[in-house]
């Protein structure tokens, strides 16, 4: 039998503060759908969902303290240490993730959500993946809620891989300039069944890969 240990929190709580240092070096530069340019201090957040990859965590993370999300993190140790960062950095936290509670982690936002008008941010690939693809959760949740659904995808050119992980996560390296394209609103109607929301989880998926595409694109033309 395998025995998980959390992590001490003094270490992970040290971390937080060490990564919310490293991101406030960044250069974070969001492009919304009109083209327009603005920074995470200007954008108007509010009770919308921000739907993105795992694989640009490390990128948005320090956004979501900032902005007081509200984020569900997967169960498991490396949940663990992301769920003591995320509250050091100032965020929220539901534990719960698609393939292992889910059901109760989207039951738990839904109670939580009516009382909050802040924004909540969900990876839709994780915890296992495939990289990229998005399950039905964050449709099921604005069907739920009402909430816009927004794709988000990210790129830095300074911004090695962690290679050995399943969704590629990568880290931007300090002073880089970040760029976060926030995608057009994904319609999702009240009552969506099973099947209309499989196939509104493709879109979300496309919508995606469009974003990240998008954001590649500007990093390398800078």
């Amino acid at each position: 039998m395998k025995i998980r240990l959390s992590p001490p929190r003094p270490l992970a709580r040290a971390l937080g503060r060490l990564y919310g240092l490293l991101h406030r070096t960044l250069r974070v530069e969001g492009i919304l759908p009109d083209g327009s340019r603005v920074t995470p201090a200007t954008y108007p957040f509010g009770p919308e969902i921000f739907a993105f990859c795992e694989r640009d965590a490390l990128a948005l993370g320090g956004i979501l303290g900032r902005a007081r999300f509200t984020t569900l993190i997967a169960p498991g140790r490396d949940g663990d240490w992301a769920t003591e960062v995320v509250r050091t950095l100032g965020g929220r936290v539901v534990r719960g993730a698609t393939r292992r509670g889910g059901a109760s982690a989207l039951a738990q936002l839904l109670r939580d959500l009516p009382g909050d008008d802040g924004p909540l941010a969900l990876v839709v690939d994780g915890p296992l993946g495939p990289s990229g693809v998005a399950r039905g959760g964050a449709v099921v949740c604005a069907a739920r809620t009402g909430r816009p659904l927004r794709p988000v995808g990210a790129a830095a050119r300074r911004a090695p891989v962690l290679k050995r992980s399943w969704s590629r996560i990568w880290l931007p390296l300090p002073f880089s300039r970040v760029v976060v394209v926030v995608g057009e609103p994904l319609p999702v109607p009240a009552g969506v069944g099973r099947t209309e929301w499989e196939r509104l989880a493709g879109e979300l998926t496309a919508r995606l890969a469009a974003a990240r595409s998008r954001a590649l694109e500007e990093v390398a033309g800078a």
